[in-house]
Protein backbone atom coordinates (compact mmCIF):
# COMPACT_ATOMS: atom_id res chain seq x y z
CA UNK A 1 0.00 0.00 0.00
CA UNK A 2 2.87 2.06 0.60
CA UNK A 3 3.96 2.62 -3.30
CA UNK A 4 0.72 3.17 -3.89
CA UNK A 5 0.41 5.89 -1.48
CA UNK A 6 3.71 7.24 -2.90
CA UNK A 7 2.76 7.41 -6.21
CA UNK A 8 -0.64 10.09 -5.55
CA UNK A 9 2.09 12.08 -3.13
CA UNK A 10 4.38 12.09 -6.42
CA UNK A 11 1.99 12.91 -8.66
CA UNK A 12 -0.43 14.77 -6.55
CA UNK A 13 -1.01 18.00 -8.38
CA UNK A 14 -1.62 16.05 -12.23
CA UNK A 15 -4.04 13.93 -10.20
CA UNK A 16 -6.01 16.61 -8.81
CA UNK A 17 -6.13 18.39 -12.08
CA UNK A 18 -7.25 15.22 -13.63
CA UNK A 19 -10.07 14.64 -11.02
CA UNK A 20 -11.33 18.16 -11.60
CA UNK A 21 -10.96 18.48 -15.25
CA UNK A 22 -12.05 14.80 -16.06
CA UNK A 23 -8.99 14.48 -18.58
CA UNK A 24 -6.10 12.70 -17.25
CA UNK A 25 -3.12 15.12 -17.18
CA UNK A 26 -0.04 15.34 -15.35
CA UNK A 27 0.70 18.92 -13.05
CA UNK A 28 1.24 21.33 -16.01
CA UNK A 29 -1.35 20.53 -18.19
CA UNK A 30 0.15 17.82 -20.24
CA UNK A 31 -2.18 15.05 -21.34
CA UNK A 32 -2.01 11.60 -20.25
CA UNK A 33 -3.18 8.03 -20.57
CA UNK A 34 -5.36 7.07 -18.34
CA UNK A 35 -3.29 4.08 -17.20
CA UNK A 36 -1.72 3.34 -13.65
CA UNK A 37 1.27 5.88 -12.84
CA UNK A 38 4.33 2.89 -13.65
CA UNK A 39 2.41 2.10 -16.69
CA UNK A 40 2.70 5.85 -17.68
CA UNK A 41 6.43 6.40 -16.61
CA UNK A 42 7.14 3.12 -18.63
CA UNK A 43 6.03 4.50 -22.02
CA UNK A 44 7.23 8.22 -21.07
CA UNK A 45 10.87 6.17 -21.13
CA UNK A 46 10.45 4.08 -23.57
CA UNK A 47 7.96 5.34 -26.50
CA UNK A 48 10.25 6.46 -30.18
CA UNK A 49 9.33 8.93 -32.59
CA UNK A 50 9.22 6.36 -34.92
CA UNK A 51 6.96 3.96 -33.48
CA UNK A 52 3.38 3.33 -34.51
CA UNK A 53 0.56 3.29 -32.44
CA UNK A 54 -3.09 1.82 -33.27
CA UNK A 55 -5.72 2.31 -30.30
CA UNK A 56 -8.96 0.96 -29.70
CA UNK A 57 -10.42 3.85 -27.75
CA UNK A 58 -9.36 7.42 -27.99
CA UNK A 59 -8.93 9.98 -25.31
CA UNK A 60 -5.77 11.75 -23.65
CA UNK A 61 -3.95 9.21 -24.86
CA UNK A 62 -3.95 9.91 -27.79
CA UNK A 63 -2.84 13.31 -27.41
CA UNK A 64 -0.18 12.04 -25.28
CA UNK A 65 1.16 9.57 -27.80
CA UNK A 66 0.58 12.45 -31.07
CA UNK A 67 3.55 14.39 -28.95
CA UNK A 68 6.20 11.37 -28.66
CA UNK A 69 5.58 9.02 -31.58
CA UNK A 70 5.34 8.88 -35.42
CA UNK A 71 2.17 7.97 -36.12
CA UNK A 72 -1.38 7.52 -34.05
CA UNK A 73 -4.65 5.66 -35.62
CA UNK A 74 -7.05 5.54 -33.25
CA UNK A 75 -10.81 4.08 -33.42
CA UNK A 76 -13.48 5.45 -31.53
CA UNK A 77 -17.32 4.79 -30.87
CA UNK A 78 -18.93 7.45 -29.16
CA UNK A 79 -19.51 10.44 -31.10
CA UNK A 80 -19.51 13.10 -28.03
CA UNK A 81 -16.11 11.99 -27.03
CA UNK A 82 -14.97 11.34 -30.73
CA UNK A 83 -16.02 15.60 -31.20
CA UNK A 84 -13.93 16.45 -27.69
CA UNK A 85 -10.99 14.83 -28.73
CA UNK A 86 -10.79 16.07 -32.28
CA UNK A 87 -11.09 19.41 -30.67
CA UNK A 88 -8.20 19.00 -28.69
CA UNK A 89 -5.89 17.41 -31.22
CA UNK A 90 -6.43 20.80 -33.18
CA UNK A 91 -3.00 22.13 -31.94
CA UNK A 92 -1.70 19.40 -34.89
CA UNK A 93 -2.07 20.77 -38.20
CA UNK A 94 -4.88 19.49 -39.78
CA UNK A 95 -3.39 16.98 -42.87
CA UNK A 96 -5.67 15.63 -45.56
CA UNK A 97 -2.38 14.06 -47.22
CA UNK A 98 -2.99 11.56 -44.55
CA UNK A 99 -5.99 10.31 -46.37
CA UNK A 100 -3.65 7.82 -48.23
CA UNK A 101 -3.32 5.99 -44.88
CA UNK A 102 -6.53 4.48 -44.87
CA UNK A 103 -7.56 1.85 -47.20
CA UNK A 104 -10.01 3.08 -49.83
CA UNK A 105 -12.22 0.09 -48.95
CA UNK A 106 -12.81 1.01 -45.13
CA UNK A 107 -13.33 4.46 -45.43
CA UNK A 108 -16.89 3.77 -46.94
CA UNK A 109 -17.58 1.74 -43.38
CA UNK A 110 -17.21 3.87 -40.55
CA UNK A 111 -19.28 6.94 -39.94
CA UNK A 112 -16.38 9.90 -39.32
CA UNK A 113 -12.76 10.43 -39.73
CA UNK A 114 -10.49 13.33 -38.90
CA UNK A 115 -7.28 13.92 -39.86
CA UNK A 116 -4.21 15.55 -38.26
CA UNK A 117 -0.73 16.04 -38.74
CA UNK A 118 0.04 13.10 -36.34
CA UNK A 119 -2.34 10.49 -36.82
CA UNK A 120 -6.08 9.81 -37.53
CA UNK A 121 -9.02 9.47 -35.58
CA UNK A 122 -12.35 7.03 -36.72
CA UNK A 123 -15.27 7.10 -35.20
CA UNK A 124 -17.55 4.13 -35.62
CA UNK A 125 -20.67 4.87 -34.04
CA UNK A 126 -21.95 0.88 -34.22
CA UNK A 127 -18.90 -0.60 -33.03
CA UNK A 128 -20.41 -2.80 -29.86
CA UNK A 129 -22.62 -4.53 -32.96
CA UNK A 130 -20.10 -4.55 -35.46
CA UNK A 131 -18.03 -7.52 -36.65
CA UNK A 132 -15.59 -4.86 -38.42
CA UNK A 133 -14.68 -3.19 -35.16
CA UNK A 134 -12.52 -5.89 -33.85
CA UNK A 135 -11.55 -6.54 -36.65
CA UNK A 136 -10.73 -3.38 -38.27
CA UNK A 137 -6.83 -4.37 -38.61
CA UNK A 138 -7.20 -6.87 -40.84
CA UNK A 139 -7.67 -3.77 -43.04
CA UNK A 140 -4.39 -2.06 -42.56
CA UNK A 141 -1.08 -3.93 -44.31
CA UNK A 142 0.98 -2.58 -40.84
CA UNK A 143 2.83 -3.50 -38.26
CA UNK A 144 2.06 -1.91 -35.01
CA UNK A 145 4.77 -1.31 -31.98
CA UNK A 146 1.71 -0.67 -29.50
CA UNK A 147 -1.82 -1.60 -29.87
CA UNK A 148 -3.71 0.17 -27.44
CA UNK A 149 -7.24 -2.04 -25.76
CA UNK A 150 -8.86 0.01 -23.66
CA UNK A 151 -12.79 0.27 -25.66
CA UNK A 152 -15.10 -2.32 -26.70
CA UNK A 153 -15.25 -6.56 -27.26
CA UNK A 154 -11.41 -6.32 -25.62
CA UNK A 155 -10.81 -10.27 -26.38
CA UNK A 156 -12.26 -10.33 -29.57
CA UNK A 157 -10.21 -7.06 -30.56
CA UNK A 158 -6.52 -9.04 -28.55
CA UNK A 159 -7.67 -11.88 -31.10
CA UNK A 160 -7.64 -9.91 -33.97
CA UNK A 161 -4.92 -8.50 -33.53
CA UNK A 162 -1.72 -9.66 -32.75
CA UNK A 163 -0.17 -10.59 -36.55
CA UNK A 164 -0.62 -6.94 -36.81
CA UNK A 165 2.39 -6.09 -34.17
CA UNK A 166 5.71 -5.08 -35.28
CA UNK A 167 8.55 -7.76 -34.54
CA UNK A 168 8.80 -6.16 -30.72
CA UNK A 169 5.64 -5.03 -30.78
CA UNK A 170 3.12 -4.99 -27.63
CA UNK A 171 -0.34 -5.12 -26.68
CA UNK A 172 -1.02 -2.96 -23.59
CA UNK A 173 -4.53 -4.29 -21.79
CA UNK A 174 -5.61 -1.47 -19.46
CA UNK A 175 -7.85 -2.34 -16.17
CA UNK A 176 -6.27 -5.81 -16.82
CA UNK A 177 -7.45 -6.42 -13.56
CA UNK A 178 -10.28 -6.84 -14.32
CA UNK A 179 -11.56 -11.03 -14.11
CA UNK A 180 -13.57 -10.90 -17.10
CA UNK A 181 -10.20 -10.66 -18.91
CA UNK A 182 -8.67 -13.43 -17.46
CA UNK A 183 -9.76 -15.09 -20.89
CA UNK A 184 -7.27 -12.66 -22.38
CA UNK A 185 -4.28 -13.19 -19.98
CA UNK A 186 -4.89 -17.58 -20.69
CA UNK A 187 -5.20 -16.97 -24.64
CA UNK A 188 -2.21 -14.41 -24.95
CA UNK A 189 -0.03 -17.24 -23.14
CA UNK A 190 -0.89 -19.72 -25.28
CA UNK A 191 0.41 -17.78 -27.88
CA UNK A 192 3.96 -17.32 -26.26
CA UNK A 193 3.17 -13.83 -25.36
CA UNK A 194 5.33 -12.58 -22.18
CA UNK A 195 3.20 -10.34 -19.63
CA UNK A 196 4.45 -6.78 -17.82
CA UNK A 197 2.12 -5.78 -15.22
CA UNK A 198 2.34 -2.35 -14.06
CA UNK A 199 0.02 -1.95 -10.80
CA UNK A 200 -0.64 1.57 -9.06
CA UNK A 201 -3.19 3.97 -9.12
CA UNK A 202 -3.97 6.14 -12.67
CA UNK A 203 -4.87 9.99 -13.00
CA UNK A 204 -7.69 11.07 -11.09
CA UNK A 205 -8.48 7.96 -9.63
CA UNK A 206 -8.40 6.74 -5.94
CA UNK A 207 -9.19 2.30 -6.92
CA UNK A 208 -6.12 0.53 -7.58
CA UNK A 209 -5.88 -0.96 -11.25
CA UNK A 210 -3.67 -2.87 -13.25
CA UNK A 211 -2.10 -2.02 -16.79
CA UNK A 212 -0.72 -5.13 -18.15
CA UNK A 213 2.24 -5.02 -21.77
CA UNK A 214 2.25 -7.98 -23.46
CA UNK A 215 5.11 -8.64 -25.81
CA UNK A 216 6.58 -12.01 -27.59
Amino acid sequence: MQNFKQQFEQNKQGWIRSFTSGLSQDEDGNFLPWMSYPAINFLQQNLKDSDLIFEFGCGASTLFFSDRVKYVTSLETNQLWFNIIKGKLNKFLINKNNECKIPKDLIDKIDDVFFYDKGVVLLMKNGQFNELYQKILLYFNQGYDYIVIDSLKRFDCVYNSINSLSKNGSIILDDSQRKSYHKIFSFLARQEFKKADFWGIAPGQIKIKNTTFFKK
